[in-house]
């Protein structure tokens, strides 16, 4: 095979990245809803592969595999649906908490500073976008969770598609290529299925078990809407380092405006961070481990571009997929050194970076066996 200078490689992936974040971005409304698909589909596909075993017919085992997630999907609308009815009855009342925080520190800061004139309007500025923004949330979540719904149809047809034309999808990719990559592209769709259901269901988990210990600590604190608060911060833990403290200030601040002290809101800060060192140390290195093997700093990268292209959808699919690229990458020599930056041998200081590359051999000797 021929070997291309480096200056060729580097431009090559340079316009292949440009081109890419391109058409990520003007694609996004297709783009996204199938690759979510995609990633659930990889997840539900041991339900269908083990219904298929059974003798039952492929349609059969794709509407059962369907019919679990529409149940698991009802009662987590029905959940969210309760919660955000219950917030949005008391969006009244919590504008009329606001003004009323917002004047008492008026109030104090008149009595002890000079300048109040000058803070006060600062203050009152504050107040008003802060009661504009609560309005705005109110309607924007009836008309995000109307756009979400629409998303939502969508990817659960691009689910029973790829479930029920699977073997379809397969065979069409096989018959691009030639018999000896054939037993190769074999190996890499199964690696890929396995590496997204590892994740996936690792993921699930410690989002289960962070949002239970939040909605124990909110409860305790005496936190209205605990389980909302709980599960939103342990959804945004999926965001390395940030996450959680956008969800602790998120939930400090509703203790501050609803509470008559500071201290709900010191409480919430102290318990939600506490949950956060034990999810590091102890909770994902467990469930999770290396099961993807992404290195922290190609991991936030990651996050900030998915995030960048396609909002918060974008940073929840972002470490999967670059997970995947580096199972692809590591399957070529041309691209091998990019797998290796984007996996954990990199900070792996007893990996002698020299065995991480392989050249691919496709003469007689490394065929499969019949």
């Amino acid at each position: 095979m021929k070997e291309y200078p480096f200056t060729m490689k580097l431009a090559s992936w340079l316009i292949i990245a440009v081109l890419g974040t391109v058409i990520l971005i003007y694609t996004k409304d297709f783009l996204l809803p199938v690759v979510i698909a995609g990633l659930i589909s990889m997840l539900l596909y041991p339900v269908y592969k083990k219904l298929k075993r059974w003798k039952l017919p492929n349609a059969l085992s794709v509407i059962i595999t369907m019919m679990i997630v529409f149940v698991l999907l009802i009662t987590l609308i029905s959940l969210v649906s309760k919660e955000l009815t219950s917030m949005m009855a008391d969006a009244g009342g919590l504008s009329g908490k606001i003004n009323s925080k917002f004047n008492a520190l008026q109030t104090y800061v008149a009595g002890h500073f000079e300048t109040e004139g000058t803070i006060n309007n600062f203050i009152a500025n504050a107040k008003n976008k802060l009661l504009d923004y609560t309005g705005v949330l109110v309607s924007g979540t009836i008309a995000g969770t109307t756009n979400i719904m629409s998303t939502l149809v969508l990817i659960i047809v691009y689910i029973f598609c790829f479930l029920f034309y699977n073997r379809a999808f397969k065979t069409f990719a096989f018959a691009l290529l030639a018999d000896e990559s054939q037993s190769q592209a074999s190996g890499l769709i199964h690696d890929i299925q396995k590496l997204v259901q590892n994740y996936l269901v690792g993921l699930l988990m410690v989002i289960t078990i962070i949002g239970t210990l939040n909605s124990v600590g909110l409860l305790i604190i005496g936190i209205d809407h605990p389980i909302f608060f709980a599960f939103l911060g342990a959804m945004l833990t999926v965001i390395p380092y940030i996450g959680i403290t956008m969800g602790a200030l998120i939930t400090a601040l509703y203790a501050l405006v609803t509470k008559d002290t500071v201290f709900p809101a010191v409480a919430v800060m102290v318990v939600m961070f506490s949950i956060q060192i034990l999810e590091s140390n102890l909770i994902t290195p467990r469930i999770v481990g290396s099961r993807v093997s992404v290195n922290p700093f190609v991991a936030i990268v990651a996050l900030l571009i998915g995030g960048q292209i396609w909002g918060i959808p974008g940073m929840i699919v972002a470490v999967p997929l670059v997970a995947i690229l580096k199972v692809i990458f590591d399957l070529y020599p041309s691209t091998q050194a990019l797998g290796y930056f984007i996996g954990n041998e990199l900070t792996d200081k007893t990996n002698d970076p020299k065995t991480h590359f392989h050249p691919i051999q496709t003469n007689q000797e490394d065929k499969p066996e019949a």
